[in-house]
């Protein structure tokens, strides 16, 4: 039991020092991240040692039950995948390009609008395919327009997380959990769209006061970023 926890403990933390230090290793000219290295290394290591069996591995991998690990994996490659195809489809950039030019150089109108268009993508969509797919445009656009990106980064962050609690295809999690507990899709939403409203509206409110001062800086004009972007529609 000692060396399982052990390994298990260490194995977590090498993982999470090279999830903040980013290293990689080049391989025919591409980049290859390492942060899964020591979680991969550790359950070498546990099966090596006999501390964890094949029987008991496969036994946990092919457990019933809606907590099954492959349907989890199955689940995130999904959220993955169905968010590089929308982003090869120019359909996020398509929205937030329109969204610059309904903001006519506010970033107060900017954010307003930014954070409007995360809550709705994510209540229908996911917070995890909203953030993948928005993250690169807002760094983008904040790096041509020589702004930070900090208020827009933490706005779609919170409106991401805050929404996807409106209904259960909102957020993995919430799939899980309701899953286990046997909460039907009704249910759930005629328990959390109030509370959802409310801190969706709250901490909007919050990170306007915070970012008021940074957000005050009048906007370029986009219109290069938008004709090169329009192009690969």
């Amino acid at each position: 039991m000692f060396w399982t926890i052990l390994i298990c403990a260490v194995s977590c933390v090498g993982m999470i020092t090279l999830v903040l230090t980013k290293p990689s290793i080049e391989w025919k000219g591409y980049k290859i991240g390492i942060y899964w290295l020591p979680a991969f290394v550790g359950g070498i290591l546990l099966l090596s040692t006999g501390l964890l069996t094949l029987e008991e591995t496969w036994s946990g991998l092919s457990a019933s039950g809606e907590m099954n690990p492959l349907k989890i994996l199955a689940l995130f490659l999904s959220l993955t995948f169905l968010s590089v195809y929308l982003d090869e489809l120019g359909f996020f950039r398509h929205l937030a390009f329109s969204m610059l030019r309904h903001a006519r150089g506010s970033q107060k109108k900017l954010f307003l609008c930014l954070y409007l268009l995360v809550s709705i993508l994510t209540v229908f969509t996911s917070n995890d395919v909203v953030v993948l797919t928005f993250t690169p445009f807002i760094c983008c656009f904040c790096k041509e327009e020589r702004i930070s990106p900090i208020p827009y980064l933490v706005g779609e962050f919170v409106a991401a997380n805050t929404w996807s609690m409106a209904l259960v295809i909102g957020n993995p999690t919430n799939i899980y959990l309701a899953s286990v507990v046997g909460i039907d899709f009704a249910q759930y939403v005629s328990v959390m769209w109030l509370p959802t409203m409310l801190a969706g509206a709250t901490t909007f409110f919050v990170l306007f006061l915070l970012f008021k001062k940074q957000l005050s800086k009048p906007l370029e004009p986009l219109t290069k970023i938008a004709e090169k972007t329009d192009k690969n529609l």
